[in-house]
């Protein structure tokens, strides 16, 4: 990598645009990998047009504009560990098991690093798609789709925070701002059996957002046109708590919609108090008898002599009349849907609080932390995509650029072959480029470049470019 990386400032230096850019010195710096230290020296210039000084073979390798002095295998396990601890603690245990010293702050730095790129990566996927550029991207065959959503409240972080004289003169904590509700949503093909009488959901995408809801529909929607082949799509059941949101998305995406049983039956079982008046507004459910449920309740009202008990018994009321259409589930409706796949079935939807659970609350509420907007938007959309789809689906399956101009190192004539090595020995001239369907990153770029110079027009410092 050493020897790599100097022949690369080497090259760069012979093919610079000399009148722009004036050599100063070499100096030494160091990558942080998961192998070790990598040590080498690269030359300084002066930018004689902006008076500026520059490293040019750190600019040309991308190496302080993403994640710093790091390799991005390193900087991808920081990722990952900041996903399932606290900054420090995963700052601590990459440390101990490399041998680096990266602080808590460099940790929360490179999580930051990679959710930009998620989110600029969401940009441009809703740009093809709104552009017509391409169609659907996801290679997901199915007949069905099953989406769930779910907020889930998240405590923020105050505006501002004291500075250390503050601290030290013993001025009071700024106010908490409260919680604020984040949005999330999960979609799969069906349920697939894992054990005896087990079932986990099939090809599961998730996503989460603390931004509008009108924002997060529009890219829950374009990444299940990255997912999933939406054309052969025949049918879309959509389960919600009844949020005005949820009813919104469903409309706007024609798509099935009925109340979570959870919280239906949940809503229930805290509004009334006498077991056998909750036997009878379920039995009334089982006989998918809605308007029965409804006047259960509302001759439970007025049986009421308690205040409190009667608040509950309108809520519950109103909760149900505002969602009669929707207080069924598809199976109770008796829809019927297209014929799963072999290994597939179709069951009964309400998983979104265990996945609100694994995806969010376990790293985002148990701990008693708080979040910003941006570093709250970060670490969710990791979370879930990371532990669904693998963040190389969002981050590598764009469509790459057009053909570019490549640049050599210039030979002299006594090393410049005879001919051009396109005969004998030479297939590996057609053989499928390192990394060729994967997110570009600053090791992997380094790697492909190895085999293949970089592009020019990523060059600008370059003569003639």
């Amino acid at each position: 990598m050493r020897q790599y990386l100097e022949l690369r400032d080497k090259t760069i230096m012979a093919l610079r645009d000399t009148k722009q850019y004036r050599l100063i010195d070499s100096r030494e710096t160091t990558i942080k990998t998961l192998m070790g230290e990598v040590r080498y020296k690269r030359r300084y210039y002066k930018n004689t047009v902006t008076g500026g000084r520059v490293f040019l073979l750190d600019e040309a390798m991308g190496i302080d504009n993403q994640y710093g002095l790091l390799s991005e295998n390193l900087a991808e396990q920081i990722a990952i560990e900041c996903t399932e601890k606290s900054f420090r603690n995963a700052a601590s245990s990459i440390s101990t098991h490399t041998g680096q010293a990266i602080s808590r702050m460099g940790a929360w730095l490179v999580l930051q690093r990679y959710g930009k790129a998620v989110e600029e990566q969401e940009v441009r996927l809703q740009a093809l798609y709104d552009s017509g550029s391409v169609g659907h991207l996801g290679n997901k065959s199915t007949s069905v789709v099953f989406e769930e959503y779910d907020d889930v409240w998240i405590s923020r972080q105050p505006e501002t925070r004291r500075t250390r004289d503050e601290i030290r003169t013993g001025k009071k904590k700024p106010p908490k701002i409260g919680k604020k509700p984040m949005h999330v949503g999960i979609a799969y093909t069906g349920w697939e059996q894992s054990g005896e009488r087990r079932y986990r959901t099939a090809d599961k995408m998730a996503y989460a957002s603390l931004g509008s809801a009108s924002a997060f529909i529009t890219t829950f929607e374009t990444l299940l046109n990255n997912v999933y082949d939406m054309d052969g799509v025949k049918q879309r059941i959509t389960n919600g708590d009844g949020e005005s949101w949820i009813r919104t998305s469903s409309e706007t995406n024609d798509t099935i919609l009925q109340l979570d049983p959870y919280h239906r039956n949940e809503k229930v079982i805290r509004s009334v108090s006498e077991k056998s008046d909750k036997r009878d507004i379920f039995k009334a459910l089982m006989e998918k008898d809605v308007e029965k449920s409804i006047s259960t309740i509302s001759e439970l009202v007025f049986e009421a002599d308690d205040e409190k008990r009667i608040n509950k018994l309108i809520e519950l009321h109103n909760y149900f009349e505002n969602n009669k259409d929707i207080l069924l589930t598809w199976q109770e409706r008796g829809i019927e849907l297209p014929k799963p796949p072999e290994g597939i079935t179709y069951r009964n939807l309400g998983t979104m609080e265990s996945n609100n659970n694994c995806l969010i609350t376990q790293r985002m509420k148990h701990r008693k932390g708080s979040w910003g907007e941006e570093g709250a938007n970060h670490m969710a959309k990791i979370l879930c995509i990371r532990n669904t789809i693998g963040l190389e689906s969002i981050l590598g399956s764009l469509p790459e650029a057009g053909e570019s101009e490549y640049w050599i190192e210039p030979l002299s004539a006594t090393k410049a072959p005879a001919h051009d090595g396109k005969g004998y020995g030479a297939d590996w001239l057609y053989a499928q480029m390192p990394f060729e369907q994967a997110f570009k990153t600053n090791g992997r770029e380094a790697i492909r470049n190895i085999f293949r110079l970089k592009p020019l027009s990523q060059l600008p410092f370059l003569r003639g470019s």
